[in-house]
C-alpha cells in the first residue's frame, strides 16, 4: 500500500466510487469486520451452491474469496485489529461464488453474462477451470466476447505453477492475465525455484505475503500468496483509474495499465517472467488515458475470440451496453483457486520493473536496475 501510494490515492478523493468490480471466486463471509459496510451485492450462480451458505469455522472453504474481496473493499480492521486495507473500497461489488468446488457443469459464462447485465465495469477472477487449453469451452469465449464488446474489462489470475493444465480464461483473448511479484519485484517462483514463466502473463502486481484473513484459521489479519492475491489488487487499480478518467473506454484503460508500469515512462516492453510490468496506480491516475487508442490491446494470433469477432460484429449481435448497464440483458468441472499459502505479516512491494517485449525475450537480470521504474438471485449488503 505505501509503495503504490494507495493512501494518498484515496485522499486525493479517488476509492472507486461509482465502479462496479463483479468478482468471480469461492464462499464469502460477510460478517468480517474487514467487509463491514463493504457496497456487496452476492448473486447465486447457476449451478454453484449459496456462497454465504458456509459456517463462518469453514476457513478452508471462506478463506480465499473473503481475501480477494477484502483486497478491492477491505476497510483496513479484522478480528486482531489491523486487517486488509482496500485498493477500491468504494466500488460496488457484484459477488459470484463461481469458483466454490461443488459448482456443476460451467457456470462462468452465465455468471459473465449476468454480470454485465447487473452493470458490471471490471469482472475479476482468481483462478479458473482446471481443463487443457484445447478444451476451452465456446460458451466461455463466447461470453468473453460478450462482455468486451459491452465494454466490460475481464481480470484474470493465471496458474501458479507451471502445468500442462490452463485455467479457462488465460488463452482467451482480451483477457488481462495477471502474475505475482515479491517485496522485491522477483517473480514467483515455480517448485524448482525458478523464476514463474507464463506465455500469457500480461502484468504482474504484488502477491506474495499480501494480507488476507482466515488463513491462520482465524478471521485475525493473517498473509497469503499467490497469483490471486495480485488478481483484485489489479482489478483494484482499474477502478480508481476508471473513477479517475470516466471518459475512457474500456480498451483506453487496458493500454492505461500496460503502459504506465514502472516509475518512470518507458517504450512498451514485454517478458515472459513480468509481462509488460508491475502495475503502477499513481502513473495510471496521473497519466492522461485519452493519449491512448481505443483499441484492446491484449489480442494474439491463434487464440479466440479474434479482435474481429468481437469489435467488428454485427451491430444487432452485440450487446446493447445501455440496457447492459440497465440490467435488461437476458442472462462437473474440477474448478481451482489461484492463490494458497499462508505466512502472518504483511510485507510492502517496491515497484521496480524488468520490461520484455511480449510475445519476445526476457530480459535479463542484469538489465534490471536500468529499466527500474513499476439465472440468479440476490443479497444485498451496503
Amino acid at each position: 500500500m505505501d509503495a503504490m501510494k494507495i493512501q494518498a490515492i484515496h485522499d486525493a478523493g479517488i476509492t472507486g466510487e461509482g465502479v462496479t468490480i463483479a468478482v468471480f471466486d469461492g464462499a464469502l463471509d460477510l460478517d468480517v469486520p474487514t467487509l463491514a459496510d463493504a457496497d456487496i451485492e452476492v448473486h447465486q450462480a447457476e449451478g454453484c451452491p449459496d456462497p454465504l451458505a458456509a459456517e463462518g469455522s469453514d476457513f478452508e472453504s471462506l478463506k480465499h474469496g473473503t481475501s480477494v474481496a477484502s483486497l478491492i473493499v477491505g476497510n483496513g480492521t479484522s478480528d486482531s485489529g489491523e486487517g486488509p486495507v482496500g485498493i477500491a473500497p468504494a466500488a460496488r461489488i457484484l459477488y459470484y461464488g463461481v469458483l466454490q468446488e461443488s459448482c456443476e457443469g460451467n457456470p462462468f459464462p452465465a455468471a459473465l453474462d449476468d454480470a454485465v447485465a447487473q452493470g458490471a465495469d471490471i469482472v475479476t477472477m482468481s483462478g479458473g477451470p482446471n481443463r487443457l487449453a484445447d478444451e476451452l469451452a465456446q460458451a466461455s469465449v463466447d461470453s468473453v466476447a460478450a462482455a468486451l464488446r459491452a465494454g466490460v474489462i475481464v481480470v484474470a489470475g493465471l496458474p501458479n505453477r507451471d502445468t500442462a493444465w490452463q485455467f479457462e480464461l488465460a488463452t482467451i483473448n482480451g483477457v488481462l492475465n495477471v502474475a505475482s511479484v515479491d517485496a522485491t519485484a522477483q517473480p514467483a517462483e515455480e517448485t524448482d525455484g525458478s523464476d514463474m514463466r507464463n506465455d500469457d502473463v500480461d502484468v504482474v502486481a504484488p502477491g506474495i505475503d499480501v494480507a488476507g484473513v482466515g488463513f491462520d484459521a482465524s478471521w485475525g489479519m493473517s498473509a497469503w500468496s499467490g497469483n490471486s492475491a495480485a488478481t483484485p489488487i489489479v482489478a483494484g487499480v482499474l477502478a480508481l483509474a476508471k473513477e479517475r478518467w470516466p471518459e475512457a473506454t474500456a480498451s483506453q484503460l487496458l493500454q492505461s495499465v500496460i503502459h504506465n508500469t514502472g516509475s518512470k515512462p518507458h517504450e512498451l516492453q514485454w517478458s515472459d517472467r513480468l509481462g509488460y510490468g508491475i502495475v503502477n496506480a499513481t502513473r495510471m491516475i496521473t497519466e492522461d488515458v485519452s493519449q491512448y487508442p481505443d483499441e484492446n490491446p491484449l489480442f494474439t494470433d491463434g487464440q479466440a475470440p479474434t479482435f474481429d469477432e468481437v469489435y467488428s460484429a454485427p451491430e444487432s449481435s452485440a450487446p446493447d451496453a445501455a440496457d447492459a448497464q440497465n440490467g435488461t440483458r437476458p442472462g462437473v468441472l474440477p474448478w481451482v483457486l489461484a492463490g494458497g499459502g499462508a505466512v502472518v505479516g504483511l510485507v510492502v512491494v517496491t515497484l521496480i520493473v524488468v520490461i520484455g517485449r511480449r510475445r519476445g525475450g526476457a530480459v535479463d537480470a542484469g538489465d534490471r536496475e536500468k529499466n527500474a521504474s513499476v439465472p440468479t438471485s440476490s443479497v444485498h449488503r451496503r
